[in-house]
């Protein structure tokens, strides 16, 4: 038979589990809630920020951050030749508009947490957006 640890080495094993399962926790809930730094660029295809702001019509502000939504719209829905300039005009809020249908998300032509996400996952797809060409 075997001698048992004694009870302050199981109190120190204890005490270093629950500070594992404490930091896992805690890493995971803001690993969950903080999205990656590089979350908007798509390597090859649209590098130009990786921050990912609320945007929506502003057609005279130029915004680094609308030539990323107009590049990534580009590879996100077919047919969808976008000027990438930077400037937040009619045709990026329709093709924002767009891909919010085909998307099933709310259809308001703003860019913010939910578009981006799906923009990210478009434009890094090898498929298109509005698969069936129709939405």
């Amino acid at each position: 038979m075997s001698a048992s640890p004694s009870t302050p080495t199981r109190r120190i094993a204890r005490g270093a589990a629950s500070l594992l399962v404490a930091g896992a926790i805690a890493a995971g809930a803001s690993m969950a809630t903080a999205p990656s730094a590089s979350a908007a660029i798509i390597p090859n295809r649209c590098t130009h920020t990786s921050n990912e702001p609320t945007l929506s019509y502003d057609p005279d502000t130029y915004k680094r951050a609308v030539k990323q939504v107009q590049c990534e719209l580009n590879y996100s829905l077919r047919n969808t030749t976008l000027t990438v300039d930077g400037y937040f005009g009619s045709a990026t809020r329709s093709a924002v508009r767009k891909l919010q249908d085909c998307s099933d998300i709310t259809i308001d032509g703003i860019v913010g947490p939910n578009t981006w996400g799906k923009l990210n996952f478009w434009a890094r797809s090898t498929s298109w957006a509005d698969v069936s060409g129709n939405c």
